[in-house]
Formats: structure tokens, sequence, C-alpha cells
């Protein structure tokens, strides 16, 4: 946090100089979210170390913003070999609002709970070059089996939410899982 403090409180100084406007010696910046700020009748926003302008308040033209429909993420198939031959995970992913809902589906581990220790599988969220952008650990005991007509469990599900921000969203494109479930 303290970083991107001071990042801004360098870019004022320069917005001041570039415009070469001599009345606004005495403005101020305002804050009006994470990393946004207005000054001098603009808005803008700091993003991966640049500063850019989003908007400009005095304009006359105000633009409409359209609400995206979330779209459905398959972020892949992860295997989980380590665990249990032929065994795997699944997540799918959908972004609204600062929020990533993501559903792991566990198949081929349907005796988890019976012949398994507890543990927890790790969710890691990556992007193209393989960085992780966001982590969350799944305890067994969080996870919900799915039943078949016999009553027996076939699969493992959760369903789960992280706050992230859009920009860290859309870098998101694929997921790793690890554990440290062992069999009994």
């Amino acid at each position: 946090m303290f970083r991107k403090r001071f990042i801004i409180v360098f870019a004022i100084p320069l917005l001041i100089g570039c415009n070469g406007n001599s009345k606004s010696s005495n403005s101020k910046a305002t804050p009006v979210g994470e990393n946004t700020f207005v000054y001098n009748g603009k808005l803008y926003k700091l993003l991966n170390n640049e500063l850019l302008q989003i908007s400009n308040l005095d304009s006359s033209r105000i633009r409409k913003l359209e609400i995206s429909k979330p779209t459905l993420k398959n972020l892949g198939d992860a295997s989980i070999d380590y665990i249990k031959k032929g065994a795997s995970g699944t997540i799918k992913s959908v972004y609204r609002g600062n929020f990533l809902y993501f559903r792991l589906r566990l198949d081929g581990i349907n005796d988890l709970k019976e012949n398994y220790y507890p543990g927890k599988f790790t969710v890691e969220f990556l992007d193209e070059y393989g960085f992780v952008i966001n982590a969350i650990d799944i305890l067994t005991s969080e996870l919900v089996g799915e039943m078949n007509e016999d009553g027996k469990i076939q699969t493992y599900e959760y369903n789960g939410k992280i706050e992230i921000s859009i920009e860290a969203e859309a870098a998101i494109s694929k997921c790793s899982i690890s554990s440290t479930v062992r069999q009994k």
C-alpha cells in the first residue's frame, strides 16, 4: 500500500508541471477510490505503475457505461495423480463486482473422507506466464460430496469466492491444484 501512495504523491507534481497551468498551483488531488483520484477536473487512475487519465469531468458529454454480462470461464483440468491415480480437478469461474466466484470439482477420489487423512487443497489462479495471481486453501472438511442414486459419493465440489480486482481477474488464464491430503 505504501508504494502505491508514494507513486501518486510524486505523480501529482508531474501533472502540474506538464499541463503548464499556473492557476492550478494550489489545486489538490481528491481520492475517489482505490488508486483513483480527481485532479483539475480530470479523473486519473494508477494502473500497473502508470498514471492513466480516465475521463474529463469538465466535458459536457457523458458516456453511458454498459454492465457486461458475466461469462463463465473454464480454467481447465488439473491432474491430482499424486493423491490417487486418475484423479483430477476442474475449476470454472465467473467474475461479478470485485469477486471471482469459482467452482472446484474433484473427480476420481470418491473415497477421500474414508481412506485419506484430512488436509487441504490449494488452488492457485495463474496468468499466462505461470505467475500466481491469487490462491485459496480449501480444507477437506469444506468439500461437499455429490452422491449417485446408490447413495455413494461420486465427486466432491467446493463453491467459493475471492475478492480480486478486474485487472487481476482478466489476467487469470489457468489454475493449478496442490494438496496436503495423503492416503491412510
